[in-house]
């Protein structure tokens, strides 16, 4: 399971990384604020802003995908984080006190 977790993790941030390069890459309406001064699509040829565009949205969704995923299994894990399971156990526990005992007067 945790194997499972570890790797959604990795593909998670590789996901974010790729979503942030595709976003830089793309132009807005003024075509000078692109991350390459508006020249990505003489770069890449004309098809380029619907390339990105779908690419952009299929990353988008496998973020969301992965993102819900991990938090379910998250949620769902066994065992607690370790910080957490130390800070419990530094929590002392009510215990009952022992009976104290009356000293014991000796009769004349």
């Amino acid at each position: 399971m945790s194997f499972l977790i570890g790797t959604l993790v990795v593909i998670f941030v590789l996901n974010c990384l790729f979503l942030i390069l595709l976003v830089l890459l793309q132009t807005g309406k003024n075509s000078s604020l692109g991350i390459m001064g508006g020249a990505s699509q003489s770069v890449f040829g004309s098809s380029t802003v619907d390339i990105l565009t779908k690419i952009t949205r299929g990353s988008a969704i496998a973020f969301l995908a992965i993102a819900l995923l991990l938090s379910f299994l998250f949620a769902k894990k066994p065992e607690k984080l370790p910080l957490i399971q130390e800070e419990t156990n530094l929590i002392p526990t009510p215990q009952e006190k022992p009976k104290e005992e009356s000293p014991q007067v000796p009769k004349p």
